[in-house]
């Protein structure tokens, strides 16, 4: 279930976390991040940015990690796979921000990492 719609479940470094099924006109995004006051609001902020709804969400943690599972709305200017990996970089270089994923196609891909302020695909 975790490569294909990102619930964790029994893992021993984070949350357990489980969002409903994605609806239809989405596109799901996933982000591991410090847990630490306003990083949260970075990665919301981020999406606001670019004019992208939140449909739904769920943030949970586990001592030093957050786990977030998020539902972005898709338009006709966010409808495809490369103007949301330019979100997801976007995302992932915020300070806090360690890992993200948007779940699409063949399960494990759309991963990137900040690795040491360069941006990892």
């Amino acid at each position: 279930d975790f490569l294909e719609t990102g619930p964790i479940r029994n893992s021993v470094n984070f949350p357990a976390t489980s969002l409903a099924d994605r609806p239809g006109g989405t596109v799901r995004f996933t982000v591991v991040n410090s847990n630490v006051p306003g990083v949260l609001a970075k990665i919301t902020d981020a999406f606001a940015h670019e004019k992208l709804n939140i449909v739904q969400q769920i943030n949970q943690s586990r001592g030093d990690i957050a786990y977030n599972v998020l539902d972005i709305g898709t338009d006709s200017s966010h409808d495809d796979v490369p103007s949301f990996k330019a979100v997801q970089e976007r995302i992932t270089m915020l300070e806090g921000v360690l890992s993200s994923r948007i779940i699409y196609g063949l399960p494990g891909t759309g991963y990137a990492r900040n690795l040491e302020g360069e941006y990892f695909v």
